[in-house]
């Protein structure tokens, strides 16, 4: 593995060294997966079947009514349903009104299926994103069977925005699992720390912390455990997602040393991420002063923004983008709002498989598209701004 490694750098440095006499190209996106996906279960209780739009919203971001039900309290099947119990340790400083608890982190995880264990897809009772079916949904007690019984898959994490939920990503997950990724689909539930219409500056630690406790969670389960690539964990996250993603890759949020960082991510897509704002007419960093603290990313990212992003705007994502000190690409989606419009989805899903398939499956080809491509066909107007493209090894 360390050798693959050392070849795939090499690689970057040799088109380096060429990239002036090479034309940068438009990108043909690759065709979709043609690999069976199955999912862990998700099925609710019968209570909650016809629960849907508000009332669902507020379950799955942890904004039910006062100690009302979160996710993985609804769940028909608990012990086939996945959960992660986090311990959050005492510091109130760090961890607000989590500081001593536990809480639970729900998550469906999306696997490359073997094609005769198809079933019929169960529709979660959330019909206000784009798709909520799982097919091939494994039963209570089922394990999963997998496309290939030798084949170890990459993992990717997937970490949705604040206060929003995995439920938007159900057809991210399933075109990632075709393309051979076991992907964990995460649930934060950010609001169940804070008052309705409020932000909790410590959730920027919990997320972290959370993600963390659920990758360990995954390489020591039974079903998942020895079918994940260890050495290639990706994450990919939109808006705090983002955030998240550059948190576990070693920038200190708010320049503290208790953020959790976890080295075993080799790769991240971030969409949108919030790096910092202004408020009140002064500027505010999440990785410390001009996010100095975003030098500690050495591993690859792709980063995305929209020129019409009026939240997490370029004004602070192109700086913050230059301080990392890892292989960095950034992809600019013409006149996207903070939550894009579907083509630009579409353009984000092409970049990012091609970014995976060169950092977690070492695919010199697409390694290559990555580091001369100018846009991606098809979708909306995107161009890749080489000025802000960094190669491996070189300095923030």
């Amino acid at each position: 593995m360390r050798r693959c490694r050392a070849c795939l750098l090499l690689g970057v440095f040799l088109l380096a060294a060429c990239k002036n006499d090479e034309a940068v190209v438009p990108i043909l996106p690759l065709p979709a997966g043609s690999l069976s996906v199955g999912s862990t279960n998700m099925e609710v209780k019968d209570d909650f079947a016809t629960v849907t739009g508000d009332d669902m919203h507020r379950i799955l971001i942890g904004q039910s009514v006062e100690d009302g039900p979160f996710l993985s309290d609804i769940m028909k099947y608990p012990e086939s349903a996945w959960r992660v119990d986090v311990d959050i340790p005492g510091d109130a400083d760090v961890y607000g009104p989590a500081a001593g608890t536990t809480m639970p982190v729900s998550l469906f995880v999306t696997y490359p299926a073997r094609e005769d264990s198809e079933s019929e897809p169960y529709i979660f009772p959330y019909l206000d994103s784009i798709n909520s079916e799982f097919p091939n949904m494994l039963a209570p007690g089922e394990t999963p069977s997998f496309a290939d019984d030798s084949t170890r898959f990459p993992l990717i994490i997937l970490a949705h925005g604040y206060s929003a939920h995995g439920i938007y990503d159900v057809d991210h997950a399933h075109s990632l699992s075709r393309q051979g990724y076991i992907v964990a689909v995460l649930f934060y539930g950010d609001l169940r720390t804070v008052e309705p219409d409020s932000w909790n500056p410590h959730t920027g630690f919990l997320r972290a912390r959370m993600t963390r406790a659920v990758i360990d969670a995954l390489l020591e389960s039974e079903d998942f455990g020895d079918r994940i690539d260890t050495g290639n964990i990706g994450i990919s996250g939109h808006s705090f997602g983002g955030f998240t993603a550059l948190a576990l890759n070693g920038g200190r949020y708010l320049d503290d040393v208790a953020t959790v960082h976890d080295p075993r991510i080799t790769a991240s897509v971030i969409a949108a991420p919030w790096v910092g704002h202004t408020h009140n007419g002064d500027d505010v960093f999440a990785f410390g002063q001009q996010n100095e603290g975003l030098g500690r990313v050495s591993t690859p990212v792709l980063s995305f923004f929209g020129t019409r992003d009026t939240d997490t705007t370029a004004e602070f994502i192109l700086p913050a983008m230059q301080r990392l000190s890892g292989p960095t690409y950034v992809v600019e989606l013409v006149d996207q709002p903070h939550v894009f419009e579907g083509g630009s989805w579409q353009d984000r899903d092409n970049w990012e498989l091609l970014f995976f398939n060169a950092y977690l499956k070492q695919d010199p080809d697409a390694l290559r598209q990555l580091q001369f491509g100018e846009s991606m066909d098809g979708g909306n107007e995107d161009r890749q701004l080489f000025d802000y493209q960094k190669l491996a090894g070189t300095a923030p």
